[in-house]
């Protein structure tokens, strides 16, 4: 009978499939299609449901009201492709555009959104994200209407979104009363393995925090740390993610912040269940080459490698490249 794949082994294998070259795209995560949970928790993380109010003489209404889904995702050609197979999961529909230092891709025709919809209705939101899409949803039914007042119905809904009504739309309509935002009800059971990845391509972190620490006998030294990050009307989903990966610990924000992390910074943990669990469901765009560096960081780690100075230099030369470090 088989034992336990060796740690070493896992974090040859992770770091093998993830290798690239001088930040050259690595063809075999590009060709994998995208899991259709993994869709959903990447939308859950980067996504936005959002209505757009636009002047037109030929609406009756004097606006044009257009639903919009978009995702958005920071410049480089990892991300691009990225939003590319996003963009093909969803059957071609939608186009991608840059400004600044963003790409973003977005959804607008009336019929494209319908084929976002039902997507999302089948793989449902697991954030509080999930109340925006239901209303967006209810824009949509009321635009199919075509009745008069459902204008005002829609801007009371508008009002409840992030971005609210503009200026001009309430000096306008100055006695549209904001509907009573439904509670957002999270669940409490485990989370579709895929589903986590997206989120992590999303909202988590792989790192390598190279520190200065005295005790060390060469003055410094490596704390790998795996993180999620969310805000804390989705706290419940931090603590659905650790039940689903079966680690990690939630880190209370310092007074003012209302944001939550999952940490997983025990080596026997990220080289034993995060490292082999993103081998298994996997991330794609910048964050690949990230888990790279990462998976090359726990290796070196786990041969005591941190405890050379020829080490201790090569996790920093990986530290110092990840992440918001990285350059393309």
């Amino acid at each position: 009978m088989e034992g336990p794949t060796p740690v070493s082994a896992l974090i040859h294998a992770a770091t093998m499939v993830c290798t690239t070259k001088d930040n050259n795209i690595n063809v075999s995560s590009i060709n994998k299609s995208l899991d259709p949970y993994f869709v959903t928790g990447y939308s859950d993380g980067e996504s936005s449901f959002s209505i757009r109010l636009r002047k037109s003489i030929d609406s009756k209404w004097g606006y044009k009201i257009l639903p919009v889904f978009s995702i958005g995702a920071q410049i480089n050609p990892h991300n691009k492709i990225l939003l590319e197979k996003v963009k093909e999961f969803f059957g071609g529909i939608g186009w991608i555009s840059a400004s600044g230092n963003m790409y973003t891709y977005e959804v607008t025709s009336f019929n494209s959104l319908q084929v976002i919809r039902k997507h999302f209705e089948k793989y449902p939101l697991e954030t509080s994200k999930s109340i925006h899409f239901l209303l967006w949803c209810e824009v949509i039914d009321l635009l199919l209407k075509k009745v008069h007042e459902g204008f005002l119905k829609i801007l009371a809904i508008k009002a409840v979104f992030p971005k609210g009504l503009s200026d001009n739309v309430l000096k306008a309509h100055p006695n549209v009363v904001p509907i009573n935002k439904p509670e957002f009800l999270p669940k409490t059971n485990l989370l579709n393995s895929h589903w986590v990845a997206g989120f992590v391509q999303a909202d988590g972190t792989f790192g390598l925090n190279f520190i200065k620490q005295v005790r060390m006998k060469l003055g410094f030294t490596c704390q790998p740390q795996f993180r999620v990050t969310q805000h804390e009307r989705d706290l419940m989903v931090l603590n659905r993610i650790i039940s689903t990966m079966g680690c990690g610990n939630i880190v209370k924000p310092s007074s003012g912040r209302d944001r939550y992390d999952i940490s997983v910074a025990n080596i026997k943990d990220i080289a034993r269940i995060v490292i082999p669990f993103f081998e298994k469901y996997r991330i794609y765009g910048a964050k690949y080459l990230d888990f790279q560096s990462f998976c090359k960081g726990i290796s070196i780690i786990e041969n005591k490698g941190h405890l050379t100075q020829q080490g201790l230099d090569q996790l920093k030369d990986l530290a110092y490249s990840m992440n918001t470090y990285r350059k393309f």
